[in-house]
């Protein structure tokens, strides 16, 4: 019955194709885009494998780009767009993990007002949430340039096929931007041990 409802709610507010993940995870684990109304209800089945909250939003086509923000003592900063393209359209797991299957642009191939609207929208992100040291918001920019939010990764990989590092190699120094989390960590646990006693 709940999954009924949840479904009326669903085709009042948007229209096929969606795309459903998991609402905690990452990696792109459980995520799959359903056409039809027996594709959704078997992609929430399979998402819910991955965890106990879905995420369902009406599939936008665009470029996948992912801008991280870096908060350290001045305020959040957006780092350059990261521009994803994989060879099979799709930036699963498998894109995600394996050397050569994604080519990866950065900064994106966007215009100036388009790359300054991503950052503006990461940065936002970033703030409205209230996170912290690091974040990684993923969008899909349209063929217009609207820069559409999917999700937010506050824990962003460090692989060497993770998106951060690719921005912040470019931003200036990956390592030093490393050494500088590493002293904004030890300087906020020292304040808190001071403050605790």
């Amino acid at each position: 019955r709940e999954t009924a409802h949840v479904l009326s709610a669903l085709y009042g507010a948007c229209s096929f194709p969606f795309v459903i993940m998991p609402a905690d995870g990452g990696s792109a684990l459980g995520i799959s885009t359903a056409q039809d109304a027996k594709a959704l209800r078997r992609a929430m089945v399979d998402a819910f494998a991955y965890g106990q909250r879905l995420m369902v939003e009406q599939r936008i086509d665009g470029r996948d780009v992912a801008v991280s923000v870096v908060d350290l003592w001045d305020g959040p900063v957006a780092l350059p767009p990261v521009e994803v393209s994989t060879d099979g359209g799709r930036y699963d797991y498998d894109a995600r993990y394996n050397p050569g299957r994604s080519e990866f642009f950065v900064p994106a191939r966007l215009d100036q007002a388009r790359d300054d609207a991503v950052r503006e929208a990461a940065v936002k992100v970033h703030e409205t949430l209230g996170l912290g040291a690091l974040s990684r918001s993923d969008f899909i920019v349209d063929a217009e340039g609207t820069p559409w939010f999917i999700d937010v990764n506050v824990v962003p990989g460090m692989t060497e096929t993770s998106l951060l590092p690719l921005a912040a190699e470019v931003d200036g120094n990956f390592t030093q931007l490393c050494q500088q989390l590493v002293l904004a960590a030890y300087n906020n646990y020292q304040g808190e041990g001071q403050d605790a006693q």
